[in-house]
């Protein structure tokens, strides 16, 4: 497995109580629900010139790492608003959350090498047309992640979980919240991994793990992603618009698609490195709290 290796950033920034109260409708789950189904609304809207969009594409990719980052500061918000901090959290909201950030970091993890597979496949096209070779190899649509399953199901954690103080309100809040977001989480990283896998079975296993996409806050997304991952391969549009400039041997037009192709690599390994490395510093943080919370008892 490929290990990113960066500078932590820091954990999610959380508002404070203050700057969030003038905007607040005095529901925080609703404001959370409200701000994703915004994104959603608005990013995946049909376009108005009435061409279908290329959800398998930049674009696309682009829209499901920005719809990730958009759900976890809205999480950030809420567990403000609602003054219910990580250190009041129960055993089995933390527990959950170790798990779920643990399987996302999986998946990061497999998009990384898939990203990085795709990479060297368009490095060899380029050498051969800079080698003014007669015969170009297509770019395969499938890779070595299909069928992916991530290894970990749980946090794995050895710390024992002390009970919390917090009302029952607070704790079921950020648990409806937790659980939405990772479901959201494991949709938009699962339809990345599927496009660089080229296999619809990558988003099936990540959509079962999730127990499903049925929330009506994500089911019709869900829905169109499933529609354009039919069929046992899938292929992402830059790479078919490199594979039909090699069919049609245009040497001026693979140049221009393999530029665009290495747009899209780099957007995507910029934008997993960081997601990864936010996700596992929040992720650090949390362990680290425990463990001082355990020494002390």
């Amino acid at each position: 497995m490929v290990l990113l290796v960066q500078k932590l950033a820091r954990p999610f920034k959380f508002p404070s109580r203050l700057e969030n109260r003038h905007r607040s409708s005095g529901d925080p789950l609703r404001d959370f629900r409200s701000k994703i189904s915004g994104f959603i609304t608005q990013t995946w809207t049909k376009p108005e010139s009435g061409r279908p969009e290329k959800f398998l594409s930049r674009t696309g990719f682009d829209k499901c790492f920005e719809l990730v980052q958009i759900t976890n500061r809205a999480f950030a918000k809420l567990v403000v608003e609602i003054d219910h901090p990580m250190s009041r959290w129960s055993g089995k909201l933390t527990e959950r959350y170790l798990s779920h950030t643990l399987i996302s970091l999986d998946i990061l993890n497999a998009v990384s090498s898939s990203v990085s597979h795709l990479n060297q496949a368009r490095i060899s096209v380029s050498h051969a047309v800079s080698s003014s070779a007669n015969h170009l190899k297509k770019i395969a649509g499938e890779n070595q992640c299909k069928n992916f399953k991530p290894k970990s199901t749980s946090s794995s954690s050895s710390i024992r979980f002390q009970s919390r103080p917090g009302s029952d309100k607070q704790e079921s809040a950020v648990f409806q919240a937790l659980v939405l977001s990772e479901k959201i989480g494991f949709m938009a990283l699962g339809f990345v991994l599927s496009g660089f896998c080229g296999d619809a079975k990558t988003y099936m296993e990540i959509r079962k793990l999730a127990g499903g996409y049925d929330d009506s806050l994500i089911k019709d997304l869900d829905l169109t992603f499933c529609q354009e991952i039919q069929g046992n391969t899938i292929v992402m549009e830059e790479v078919r618009q490199v594979n039909r400039a090699i069919e049609e041997f245009s040497v001026e037009e693979l140049k221009i698609r393999l530029n665009e192709m290495e747009n899209l690599i780099e957007s995507v390994e910029k934008q997993t490195n960081h997601l990864f490395s936010e996700i596992l510093a929040a992720r650090n943080k949390l362990l680290d709290n425990l463990r001082l919370s355990t020494g002390h008892n």
